[in-house]
């Protein structure tokens, strides 16, 4: 069924169809492909030729427990728009895998006037019949999701308790291999961590270096770049990572923690719940072979006491936006210092082929993005607005939630007055308890169902209002700090930028440099804001030749090159900030108008040259190379706000 283009805007004769698809990861846990979901969906629109495809929206290896997902974000959006009045699915769970995914997203677009077809249960959310199917299969859904992840985790669990290992990268010393003396759950290949030998040697040289020949860090991983030993993924040795390798427990204490439940960054840490336990357990320690005898691993600890950590970032700086700068590579720029300030570098500069991003300045940088931020947060009640729209808009409609809330309470009253007082009636009047066991069994069941539903619905309102208490917190702290952005801290910037959730997408920049040694006739005009006139008319000429007179002798005046030319050049390379050999060659030679126009500096005349032509108060600004590139800044926090686009910043 091919797809179709239409304004968004449903007609009313026709039923306009948005497909959905979803895989829940690369490696297909569920079994169930795009292909065949598209196969089974097309198998539906061929029997339906009456109906017009809007869209395809597919989320890849994307887990049917999440509530938000990237395509079915975009089809949101969509149907905000009234692009068309059904979704699609080859089947209820694709919708979603947990109670509270399935029927926020399902009322949610109910509350649009738009309904699920669900093909293989044969399911139309648009009837009362249908939703009812639909309640049945989402709880069966969810029950068979919790099978199958109850059952992988006592698997990985089973595994660990045999010693094996329960998956992921190996850490660094290590790698994975197959025990074939043991199998895991059905039957499948039993993985323990060894000893690596390539790594375990790179170690085994760290080591020496700092215990036997008594560097530092840096210069243990500046010598071990020398020798060609790279990391694992084949980047240059840092001072941070060298030290993180030689101070894991793997190499202190034999052994390798699985869940780090106490890490402090978002990076490597355990799953946690609401109430802070680990989701999945707690951390597990994994025994491995050492790497070095314990008097030599106590010999490191106390080498790496002595030495501590110094890297080449000062400890009095701070770096704001350190990891909310993507470079083009995909990489984050980090601080870093240079040239006794702050910068940004990016982490692609140290991989190879280099990405070859520039350094950003930190104060500029930080200075441009701080402008955007006062943008976005603008007028408070616009950007409160702004921040509650999501809530309001792409998640529901808080007035019909209440609704639902109530509807279902009085619902559950009701059934549980039932259950509790009207059945012993029933048995005093002699109803057949055959008959009444059932309908009690129904009952209970509609109870059950009822109070899940009033909990998905109740929990709405509370993330709701969350949501709205974030905002109006937001909007106090922008505003209340971007009216002192001058007396702000690094300290205070950076709890902004991380409350506002920033990321800085920097655009393709030409190099910040031009090429060879510095223009010292540039240079002046930048310092002292002299504009660059434009080209003399034949008095000014005149004028000009007279200044330059009591300079130079006669021969300078009679070169084989159009003098009057040459400086014409001269003022067009000052205009749009050409390097000598960018320059065209409509003014002459490159080299030749290069010396005369140092000859001139070196003298003392150009700036008196510049005084005739009145070049003080007319003409235009010699051209700067910006130090920055456009930057997109995009404030997570508001999706609403999402592009935001500062210009070039010149130096």
């Amino acid at each position: 069924m091919p797809i179709v283009a239409r304004p968004c805007a449903a007609a009313a004769a026709v039923t306009v169809i948005a497909k959905y698809r979803r895989v829940s990861t690369r490696g297909q846990l569920d079994g169930f492909g795009l292909d065949e979901q598209d196969e089974i969906c097309n198998g539906w629109l061929d029997a339906h030729p009456e109906v017009v495809v809007f869209g395809d929206y597919v989320d890849a290896a994307v887990p049917g427990a999440l509530q938000r997902r990237p395509e079915m974000d975009r089809l949101v959006r969509d149907a905000h728009k009234h692009c068309f009045d059904r979704i699609l699915v080859p089947q209820v769970d694709r919708i979603g895998r947990s109670a509270r995914a399935a029927y926020q997203w399902a009322w949610d677009m109910a509350d649009l006037g738009i309904y699920f077809i669900s093909v293989r249960e044969g399911i139309d959310t648009s009837t009362e019949a249908g939703w009812e199917q639909f309640k049945k299969h989402v709880t069966y859904s969810e029950m068979e999701w919790t099978r199958i992840k109850e059952r992988t985790v006592a698997g990985r669990e089973l595994k660990i308790s045999y010693g094996g290992w329960p998956g992921g990268p190996a850490p660094y010393g290590y790698k994975i291999v197959n025990d074939p003396t043991r199998v895991g759950e059905s039957r499948k290949k039993f993985s323990v961590l060894v000893t690596d030998e390539h790594e375990s040697a790179v170690l085994r040289i760290a080591v020496s270096l700092l215990v036997d020949d008594g560097l530092n860090l840096t210069d243990a991983a500046a010598e071990l770049n020398k020798r060609g030993l790279h990391t694992r993924s084949g980047v240059p040795w840092q001072t941070g990572n060298l030290r993180n390798r030689l101070h894991s427990e793997t190499i202190h204490a034999g052994y390798v923690v699985y869940r780090k439940t106490n890490r402090r960054s978002d990076k490597g840490k355990a799953a946690l719940g609401a109430d802070g336990s680990p989701v999945n357990g707690e951390e597990v320690r994994i025994g491995v072979p050492p790497i070095f005898p314990a008097e030599r691993a106590a010999q490191l600890m106390s080498a790496l006491k002595k030495i501590g950590f110094r890297n080449s970032r000062q400890e009095d700086r701070v770096y704001p936006l350190s990891g909310r700068i993507r470079g083009r590579c995909g990489e984050a720029y980090t601080g870093a210092g240079r040239e006794g300030g702050r910068a940004y570098r990016c982490k692609g500069l140290l991989q190879a082929p280099s990405c070859r991003e520039p350094y950003f300045d930190a104060d500029d940088i930080e200075r441009v993005v701080w402008s955007e931020l006062g943008r976005i947060v603008g007028d408070a009640v616009q950007v409160a607005e702004a921040a509650a729209g999501p809530a309001d808009r792409l998640l529901g409609d808080k007035s019909k939630y209440e609704g639902r809330v109530a509807a279902l309470t009085e619902k559950i009253l009701n059934l549980e007055h039932l259950i509790e007082r009207k059945v012993p009636e029933y048995i005093e009047a002699g109803v057949d308890p055959a008959i009444l066991n059932a309908s009690v069994a129904k009952m209970q069941e509609e109870l059950s169902e009822a109070c899940r539903q009033r909990d998905v619905a109740q929990e709405w309102l509370g993330e709701h209002g969350k949501s709205k208490r974030r905002a109006g917190s937001l909007v106090g702290m922008g505003g209340n700090a971007l009216g002192h952005v001058g007396n702000m801290s690094l300290e205070e910037g950076r709890e902004i930028f991380a409350a506002f959730d920033v990321v800085v997408h920097p655009s393709a920049m030409e190099r910040t440099g031009k090429p060879g040694v510095k223009c010292p006739v540039t240079e002046w005009h930048w310092a002292t804001g002299t504009f660059v006139p434009s080209d003399p008319s034949d008095a000014e000429w005149a004028a000009v030749v007279e200044v330059l007179r009591p300079f130079f002798t006669k021969r300078h005046f009679t070169s084989k090159y159009d003098i009057r030319q040459q400086f014409n050049g001269m003022l067009h390379r000052l205009r749009h900030g050409l390097s000598w050999c960018d320059m065209p060659l409509t003014w002459g030679p490159r080299n030749a108008i290069r010396e005369r126009q140092l000859a001139w500096w070196q003298k003392g005349a150009w700036p008196k040259v510049m005084e005739v032509l009145n070049a003080e108060l007319s003409g235009v600004p010699a051209h700067r190379r910006p130090n920055l590139p456009q930057l997109t800044v995009v404030c997570r926090s508001w999706p609403e706000s999402r592009e935001q686009k500062a210009p070039s910043l010149s130096a």
